[in-house]
């Protein structure tokens, strides 16, 4: 876990250690980032403890969608006053867009965005994992 100042307030991310032993690998070249704006700050800009805990039961259907493209790993979630975002690395883009669908469906208390970039480079990770 790091903390930092973002552009608008406090960040919090949970970096996992053991994708610097995956990082870069050539298989897993795409990044996916499931974003989910949220509905309701703390004054201190972080989820409420309800809508963390909301947020906690969503970062669940994710993974669980995730893994059905195949290899992939998750490498953070990131928290902010406006957004929590979990990024992951996978190899198989061609289900990315049925399994954006199958979240939004599991998933209709909260707006769930999704953008995936061919990033072999791992480039959103290591500007993270130096902070960790």
């Amino acid at each position: 876990m790091a903390e930092a100042k973002g552009n608008g307030g406090p960040m919090i991310v949970r970096f996992n250690e053991t994708a610097k032993s995956w990082a870069k690998h050539p298989a897993l070249d795409i990044r996916v980032g499931f974003a989910v704006p949220l509905k309701q700050a703390n004054p201190d800009g972080l989820p409420v403890p309800e809508e963390n805990q909301e947020l906690s039961l969503v970062e669940d259907s994710i993974l669980s969608q995730v893994r059905k493209l195949g290899p992939s790993i998750q490498v953070l979630a990131i928290t902010t006053g406006t957004f929590k975002e979990f990024v992951f690395y996978v190899g198989n883009a061609a289900g990315i867009a049925d399994v954006h669908k199958q979240i939004m469906s599991d998933v209709t208390s909260l707006e769930v965005q999704c953008v995936a970039e061919r990033d072999p480079k791992w480039s959103v990770y290591d500007v993270f994992a130096k902070f960790a």
